[in-house]
């Protein structure tokens, strides 16, 4: 059986069994991010996953981790960041080869977002093993989606119009 498929169906038991336990959301969150970082196969169909800065720390520092993670730093409170939050969870759905992670400033402490350089809400910045690059540019989709391509070399699986709809696009395996 594929890998892919024996993953997709240990992620979906487990969403299931997740939902129905006695676990808190957020060790639900953790045990899928856990079973994605051990999986070779990084493709994650689900929204950006909430965390705090410890949370964070450890899943950039890890050394099991491959491929590119982006992480939203954000507030509640700041309108910019909620209009970009829903844009974040759209790239998320794009780039599903990309690991999306948001922190709102409210669960990390300063130093967590002096480390990577963010004094100003919201940021984005797309990490892998040896680089991590921050976002300076308008927040609109289609600049993000080039940001990404540019960073990550990957194109997205699929892309939404101004409406938000999905337009799916084919993407031939190497």
């Amino acid at each position: 059986m594929d890998k892919s498929v024996i993953f997709l169906y240990i992620t979906t038991l487990a969403s299931l069994l997740v939902s129905s336990s006695a676990l808190c959301p957020h060790e639900s969150e953790i045990f899928r991010y856990s079973l994605q970082s051990q999986s070779h196969i990084s493709i994650s169909p689900y929204p950006p996953l909430k965390v705090d800065g410890n949370f964070l720390e450890r899943a950039l520092a890890s050394k099991q981790r491959t491929g590119y993670t982006a992480v939203l730093f954000y507030a509640s409170w700041c309108p910019f960041s909620c209009s970009m939050y829903p844009t974040f969870g759209m790239l998320s759905f794009m780039f599903p080869q990309v690991e999306h992670l948001a922190i709102e400033q409210s669960s990390a402490l300063p130093s967590v977002f002096s480390r990577y350089g963010i004094h100003s809400l919201p940021s984005i910045l797309i990490v892998n093993q040896t680089s991590r690059v921050r976002y300076h540019g308008q927040k609109d989709l289609y600049s993000l989606v080039q940001f990404y391509q540019t960073i990550t070399g990957l194109e997205p699986v699929q892309y939404f119009d101004g409406n938000q709809s999905v337009i799916l696009k084919v993407v031939k395996s190497p």
